[in-house]
C-alpha cells in the first residue's frame, strides 16, 4: 500500500471549503453592514439599547448555522436511507413528511421560542416557567452525557476511515465487511461467556482525535465555533453535491434511485411499525427534548426572528436527508448492478448463488454506511480515494456540528449553576477541557470488542425512551406553564420594527400550531413510548444477552426516577412560576403597535383548547 496523493488533496480541499465560505460570507456581511450601517451590528456582539447584555449572544447566521450543524447529523445521511430501504420507499417517506408538521416542527419551535423568551439553559428555563419541572431538566442533562459518551465513537469509525481513504488502494478493497467487523470493530463471534472485552487501540486512538477537535472548537468561546461551524455545516453541503453529481452517473444509479422515488406500496401505511420508524427519525433528527434547542436560543439576540429560523432550520434537515437519499440510493443502485454483473450473491439457505436487489442492499442497517457504502466506493476508479475522502468526511463533520451544540449545551448547565451559586465561575476553557477528558473516558466502553452491542442497548433504552418522554412532558409544560399566548406575544414583540416584520412575525396558521403542540407532539410521543415499551417487554431489543438488557433497563429507570423530583420539591416548597405576568406583555405590544390590546380575555382552559 501507497499514499494516496488524490485522497490526500481532497482532504484539504474538503477542509479548506468552509473558512472560503466563511471568508465570502463575512466579506459580503461587512459590505452590507458598510451600506445599512452599524446598528444591528452592535446588538450581535451583545448589546441591546446600548447596554451590555449579561448573556453572550450568537448573531443571525450563528445561531442558524449552529443549529442547522445541531440538526443535520449522521442519521440524515445514514439511518434515512436505511429506514427508506427497510419500508419500501415512498410510504416511508409520506409518512416522515407527516410526522415533521404534525409532531417534530411544533416541540422545535416550542423550544426555541422557550429559550429566548427566558434567555436560559435548559435547567433555568424550566425552573423559570414552573420549578416542578426541573428533575425533566435534569433527566435531559444526563442523556446529554450518556449520548455525548457514545456518539463520537461512531465519529471515530469515520476517522479510521478517513485514514484509510488516504492510502492506495483501500484497504477494505477485498473484504469490506471484514475490515469493519474485524479491523474496526474487533467483535466477538458471539456473545456466550463473553463480556465488553479489551479497549480497542485504533478506536481508542480516533476517539481521542475527535475530542480534541471538539475541546479546540469550543474551548475559547463562540466566535471560534462560528468559524468552524462554517467548515462543518457548508463543508458537507458543498461535499455531498459533488458526491451527489458523480453517484447518480454510475451504473445502475437509476435502479436505487427508483426504488427510492418510484416504489410505493400503500399498505405498508397500515404497519404501525413504520410510522413509529417515521415519527423516531424525524425527531432523533431534530431532536427536541435535549434541551439543546432552548440552550442554543438563550444566546440569539432578543430580536431574533425564531419563527422564520425554525421554519429554515427544518426545511433543511429535512431537505439535506431527501437528497442525500439520491446520493446513498445511486451507490446502493451501483452496488447491486455491480453484484449481479459478478453472479449475484451467495444464498446461506441453497448454498448457491442468486441475484440481489437494491432492498436487499439498501436493508444493510450500519453496515449502510460503513460496509456497504465503503464498498461502492470502488466503482469509482481512480477516484476511489477521493470520494471516500469525501463521504466519510461528510459523516465526521455532520457528527461533529451534533456533538459541538451538545458539548455546548452541558457547557452552559454548568456555567448557569456556577452563576446561581454565586461562586466564581471558572474559565471557559477549563470547563470544555474537563467535559472533553470525561467524555473521551467514558466513551472508551464503547471502544471494547462489544462496544457496538452497549452502544445499541444505551441509545436505544436511554435516548429512545427519554426523548420521547421528554417531548410529551414538554408539551404538557408549555401548555399548563408557558402558554400559546405568551408565546404568540413574544414572537410578535420581539420581531416587532424588523426589516422583513417591521409589524411583528404572526404564528400562523394558529390552528395547526396548537393541534401539534397540544395533541398531536404529546399523543405521538406517549403513543410511541408505550409502543416501544410494550415491544421490548414481549421481546427483548436485538437479541443481546441479559446483562446488557439489563444495563438498558437500570439506566432508563434511573432516568424515569430523577423526572418527578421537581414535582416533589415543588410541592414540599410551595414554589411557583417566575414568569412575567402575561398581561404586562400584552400591554407593552399594544403599546409597540399603537393599539389597545384586542387580545381576548384569556380563560381559564383557553391554552388546553384546540
Amino acid at each position: 500500500m501507497a499514499a494516496s496523493a488524490v485522497g490526500i488533496i481532497t482532504l484539504f480541499a474538503a477542509v479548506l471549503a468552509g473558512p472560503l465560505a466563511w471568508a465570502v460570507a463575512t466579506y459580503v456581511q461587512s459590505r452590507r453592514k458598510a451600506a445599512d450601517g452599524a446598528a444591528e451590528a452592535s446588538a450581535s456582539e451583545g448589546q441591546v439599547d446600548g447596554k451590555e447584555t449579561e448573556r453572550e449572544e450568537m448573531n443571525g447566521v450563528a445561531y442558524t448555522l449552529s443549529l442547522l450543524g445541531y440538526a443535520i447529523g449522521l442519521g440524515n445521511l445514514w439511518r434515512f436511507p436505511y429506514l427508506v430501504g427497510k419500508w419500501g420507499g415512498g410510504a416511508f417517506i409520506i409518512a416522515y413528511l407527516v410526522c415533521l408538521f404534525v409532531v417534530a416542527i411544533p416541540a422545535y419551535l416550542m423550544e426555541m421560542v422557550m429559550g429566548q423568551y427566558t434567555r436560559k439553559s435548559t435547567v433555568g428555563c424550566f425552573k423559570m416557567i414552573h420549578p416542578r419541572w426541573d428533575g425533566l431538566a435534569y433527566g435531559q442533562a444526563l442523556i446529554l452525557l450518556l449520548v455525548m459518551a457514545y456518539y463520537n465513537v461512531l465519529l471515530a469509525y469515520a476517522i479510521i476511515y478517513i485514514a484509510g481513504s488516504l492510502v492506495d488502494p483501500l484497504p477494505w478493497a477485498a473484504d469490506s465487511k471484514n475490515y469493519f467487523n474485524a479491523e474496526v470493530l474487533n467483535g466477538y463471534d458471539d456473545y456466550i461467556d463473553k463480556g465488553l472485552g479489551p479497549v480497542q487501540w485504533k478506536l481508542a486512538l480516533a476517539l481521542l482525535v475527535v475530542w480534541l477537535i471538539v475541546f479546540a472548537s469550543l474551548a475559547f468561546g463562540k466566535k471560534i465555533l462560528t468559524k468552524v461551524t462554517w467548515v462543518t455545516v457548508v463543508g458537507p453541503i458543498v461535499m455531498l453535491v459533488v458526491l451527489l453529481i458523480r453517484s447518480v452517473t454510475l451504473d445502475g444509479a437509476a435502479d436505487g434511485i427508483k426504488f427510492y422515488i418510484g416504489k410505493f406500496d400503500g399498505e405498508v401505511l397500515g404497519d404501525l411499525d413504520m410510522w413509529a420508524s417515521a415519527c423516531s427519525q424525524i425527531l432523533f433528527s431534530l431532536s427536541p427534548g435535549f434541551g439543546t434547542a432552548i440552550t442554543m436560543s438563550s444566546y440569539t439576540r432578543p430580536k431574533e426572528n425564531v419563527f422564520r429560523t425554525c421554519m429554515v432550520v427544518a426545511v433543511c434537515n429535512s431537505a439535506f436527508s431527501l437528497v442525500g437519499g439520491f446520493a446513498i440510493f445511486s451507490i446502493v443502485g451501483n452496488i447491486t448492478f455491480r453484484l449481479n454483473a459478478a453472479g449475484g450473491v451467495l444464498d446461506e439457505a441453497t448454498g448457491v448463488m442468486a441475484l440481489t436487489t437494491v432492498a436487499e442492499q439498501a436493508s444493510a442497517g450500519t453496515g449502510l454506511a460503513f460496509i456497504a457504502i465503503a464498498d461502492g466506493m470502488r466503482a469509482f476508479g481512480s477516484g476511489a480515494n477521493a470520494m471516500s475522502v469525501l463521504f466519510f468526511s461528510v459523516l465526521l463533520t455532520l457528527g461533529l456540528d451534533s456533538t459541538f451544540c451538545w458539548a455546548e449545551t452541558f457547557v452552559c448547565y454548568v456555567e448557569d449553576y456556577c452563576l446561581v451559586k454565586g461562586g466564581t465561575k471558572p474559565a471557559h476553557w477549563k470547563i470544555v477541557g474537563c467535559m472533553c477528558a470525561v467524555m473521551y473516558l467514558m466513551g472508551l466502553l464503547y471502544c471494547t470488542r462489544m462496544g457496538i452491542e452497549l452502544l445499541d442497548i444505551v441509545d436505544h433504552y436511554c435516548i429512545t425512551y427519554y426523548l420521547l418522554l421528554a417531548v410529551a412532558l414538554e408539551a404538557f409544560m408549555f401548555t399548563f406553564d408557558f402558554g400559546w399566548r405568551r408565546l404568540v406575544v413574544h414572537v410578535k414583540l420581539a420581531t416587532l420594527g424588523n426589516l422583513r416584520t417591521p409589524l411583528g412575525q404572526d404564528v400562523v396558521p394558529s390552528f395547526f400550531w396548537r393541534l401539534g403542540i397540544h395533541f398531536t407532539m404529546p399523543a405521538g410521543c406517549l403513543f410511541l413510548f408505550f409502543y416501544i415499551f410494550s415491544s421490548d417487554v414481549a421481546e427483548p431489543y436485538g437479541g443481546y444477552p441479559g446483562w446488557l438488557q439489563g444495563i438498558g433497563w437500570f439506566c432508563l429507570a434511573a432516568l424515569l426516577a430523577v423526572t418527578p423530583l421537581g414535582f416533589v420539591r415543588s410541592l414540599m416548597s410551595g414554589t411557583g412560576s417566575t414568569l412575567p405576568p402575561l398581561e404586562q406583555e400584552e400591554a407593552a405590544l399594544a403599546a409597540a403597535l399603537g393599539i389597545k390590546s384586542t387580545l381576548p380575555p384569556l380563560g381559564q382552559n383557553e391554552e388546553c383548547t384546540i
